[in-house]
C-alpha cells in the first residue's frame, strides 16, 4: 500500500473520532465540563486519537526524509506513552475498575515504546526479522494504538464513575 495513502486515512480516521469523542462527552458533566477531573479523563482519551492523527499528518510531510518522521514517532510514542498511563491513573481513581486501567498501561504502553524504538532504530525490524520497512511497521504499530484508543474511549465512557449507581 502507498504509505502517504495509508498515514491519510489514518489522519483522516482519528481526527474524525476525536470530533465523535467530543460530541460523546459534550453533554456528560462527569467528563466534559463538570469538574477538573473529568476534564482532564476526557483530554487524556483525545489524546489517544490526537497523537496518531497528529503523527500520521507529520509522516506524509516529507517520506523520503527519514528524519522529519523518525522526528515525529519519536516525540508521538513518548507523549503517547506517558498519555495512557496517566488515562490509565485517572480511570483508576475515577472508577471502581481495577482491570482495565492495567489493561490500558500493559497494552498501550509497550506499544507507544515500540514506536519510540522503530524511530530510533530504523534497523529494528531487520534484526527481528520482519520483512517491513521502518514506516511500515510504524503503521501496523499505529494501527493497533488506534484499536486500542477506540476501545479506552469506550470504556472510559461507558463505566461509571466511583459512586454513581449501576444500572
Amino acid at each position: 500500500m502507498d504509505q502517504s495513502a495509508f498515514y491519510g486515512v489514518v489522519a483522516a480516521t482519528n481526527f474524525t473520532l476525536l470530533g465523535l469523542w467530543w460530541v460523546a462527552i459534550k453533554d456528560r458533566d462527569d467528563l466534559g465540563g463538570g469538574t477538573r477531573a473529568g476534564r482532564r479523563m476526557a483530554y487524556l482519551v483525545s489524546l489517544q486519537f490526537v497523537i496518531p492523527a497528529a503523527v500520521s499528518l507529520l509522516a506524509q510531510v516529507a517520506p523520503e526524509i527519514a528524519d522529519v518522521w523518525r522526528a515525529a514517532f519519536t516525540v508521538a510514542g513518548i507523549l503517547g506513552a506517558v498519555g495512557i498511563t496517566m488515562l490509565a491513573h485517572q480511570f483508576a481513581l475515577r472508577t471502581d475498575a481495577r482491570v482495565l486501567p492495567w489493561i490500558f498501561v500493559c497494552a498501550g504502553v509497550p506499544l507507544y515504546l515500540a514506536v519510540v524504538v522503530v524511530a530510533v532504530w530504523p534497523g529494528f525490524a531487520d534484526a527481528v526479522n520482519l520483512a517491513l520497512t521502518p514506516i511500515e511497521l510504524e503503521g501496523l504499530l499505529l494501527s493497533l494504538i488506534v484499536v486500542l484508543g477506540v476501545n479506552e474511549a469506550w470504556f472510559v465512557a461507558m463505566t461509571p464513575r466511583r459512586g454513581m449507581p449501576v444500572r
